[in-house]
């Protein structure tokens, strides 16, 4: 377990903390728009977090498929298994907030 998250890296590691965090938050966001207390995080910051979540894992993995490209034998396996990763843990995020995404877009 503690390869895996070795071979992920720092900043990949707390991308995929920021997009768990954000799942965790996800069933909170579903009373309505507040500003003025800690509901401001699940109501407002949440989603506008989520959305830069997907575009920045999505691009993580293109990027990471054109490493791989180059890459050959443990670095093109770890580059392999990072997509997985990233393709698991986005897919998760789209799943937590689809009720969100749903209500907001066919409302």
């Amino acid at each position: 377990m503690m390869h895996w998250l070795q071979s992920l890296g720092v900043l990949r590691s707390l991308l995929l903390l920021a997009a768990a965090f954000v799942m965790l938050v996800a069933p909170l966001a579903y009373d309505g728009v507040h500003l003025h207390d800690w509901r401001l995080l699940p109501s407002v910051v949440a989603p506008a977090v989520m959305m830069v979540l997907v575009f920045v894992i999505l691009l993580d993995m293109l990027m990471s498929r054109v490493f791989m490209a180059d890459a050959d034998g443990e670095d093109r396996a770890r580059l392999a298994a990072v997509i997985w990763t990233e393709a698991v843990v986005l897919v998760a995020m789209i799943v937590a907030w689809s009720p969100f995404l749903v209500r907001i877009f066919w409302y």
